[in-house]
């Protein structure tokens, strides 16, 4: 019996992909939030609103999501939020919340920058190292073939004198 034959693959010619999430004002408005708003949640835990997701098409308003992002990187939609006001348990952040968080982003990015600075400098440290050593072996040989040179013509004339 003869080998079967794999099925072809499918190649290219999909769908295009839906965006991960809708920021625009037409589609947080609704909800109150923002893309990069801060919210508290019923638990006391501060999350960043990444957007509107659609579980069909976009006129389907009814069955939109807000989705935030929470401090351990996880994405989830926030409870029910055609119901979303202030007074179901989530608290829309200060703008002090908001300035905290930039100041942290900030700061990680800075110190993310210093690293990489601080790791050419020593990759530059390292390659002047290794070129010095590079030098001082070439000269070292230079001067142990020129001691060798004067020993053999030593040899030579103590040998023939």
């Amino acid at each position: 019996m003869p080998p079967k034959k794999k099925a072809a693959g499918k190649k290219g010619g999909g769908k295009a992909a839906k965006p991960a999430y809708l920021t625009e004002n037409e589609h947080c408005e609704p909800f109150r939030l923002f893309a990069n708003d801060i919210v508290m949640t019923p638990l006391g835990i501060r999350c960043t609103v990444l957007g509107v997701k659609y579980a069909g098409s976009v006129e389907d308003r009814e069955n939109a999501r807000v989705w935030v992002r929470y401090p351990n990187g996880r994405e989830a939609p926030i409870e029910n939020p055609a119901e979303y006001s202030l007074g179901n348990g989530y608290v829309r952040g200060s703008g002090s919340d908001v300035l905290r968080r930039e100041a942290e982003r900030v700061e990680a990015e800075r110190l993310k920058a210093e690293a990489v600075r601080l790791k050419a400098e020593r990759e530059a440290a390292a390659k002047e190292a290794a070129i010095k050593a590079e030098e001082a072996a070439k000269e070292a040989k230079k001067k142990a073939k020129a001691e060798a040179k004067r020993l053999k013509e030593e040899a030579e004339a103590a040998a023939g004198g």
